[in-house]
Formats: C-alpha cells, sequence, structure tokens
C-alpha cells in the first residue's frame, strides 16, 4: 500500500492505524516520490492527500490511471478541505476521505478496497465524511 502525504503526522498515524492489516506500506511526500514508487512497486492500493507541495492529489490520481501498468490499483484521496466527490471521480479515485475520520470507517474502506469482504465491488466514489 501507497501513501502520498506531505506531513509526517499524517504518515505516521495512518502506519500505526493500518499495522494490524499486516500490509507492506511505501510513503511518499510528494505526488512526484509517489508516482515513481507506484510506478516501481504496482501497490494494490495508494492514499493519496489533495494537498501536495508539488501537484494535487486529483492530478496525481489522474496521471496513476493513465499509466498502463497501474490498472488495477485502487486510490482514495484523502482531504482535509471540502470534499470534491466530481473531482475525485473525474480523476479516477475509488473514494474520498475527508480528515479527520474515525478510525473504524477508514479500516473498512481500506479493507473494501483491498478486497478483505469478499467480491463486494468499491463504491465510487465512497465517502467517509468527518464524522461519520
Amino acid at each position: 500500500m501507497l501513501i502520498v502525504d506531505d506531513d509526517e503526522y499524517v504518515h505516521g498515524a495512518l502506519e500505526a492505524a493500518l499495522r494490524g492489516l499486516r500490509v507492506n506500506l511505501l510513503m511518499a511526500h510528494t505526488a512526484a516520490e509517489g508516482e515513481a514508487l507506484a510506478l516501481q512497486h504496482h501497490p494494490l492500493l495508494a492514499i493519496v492527500d489533495v494537498g501536495l507541495p508539488d501537484r494535487d492529489g486529483y492530478r496525481l490520481t489522474a496521471d496513476l490511471r493513465r499509466a498502463s501498468s497501474l490498472g488495477s490499483m485502487r486510490i482514495l484521496i484523502l482531504t482535509g478541505g471540502s470534499p470534491d466527490e466530481a473531482a475525485a471521480h473525474r480523476a479516477g479515485a475509488n473514494g474520498l476521505i475527508q480528515k479527520p475520520f474515525r478510525l473504524h470507517h477508514f479500516l473498512d474502506l481500506v479493507r473494501e478496497q483491498l478486497g478483505h469482504r469478499g467480491q463486494e465491488e468499491a463504491r465510487l466514489p465512497a465517502v467517509l465524511a468527518r464524522g461519520a
């Protein structure tokens, strides 16, 4: 799993939250780093923050979608602002998460995207709203 966020606190919090899922985590601080890691490692899931220093998360998501080798990768967009479901959908995201979020809801969405709930198809886009 790939996490692209420029905030060290977010990296640490997501790493701690995801520890129980026993997934290998790749961490990137910029869109360029995230794109390079995705193309090199082909993660099953990427969690991409909207506010990155070199390119916004919607654009990074669209760029990742254009890479034919990443066609099956799931992408969740993470935002601290107002969720823009239309932009997330246009970019090709599988879901949108608004910070702050409740941990158990976040983990349910991650499990769903990773296929840990049987053959259930992920919502498009799945929205995890503040305080949900």
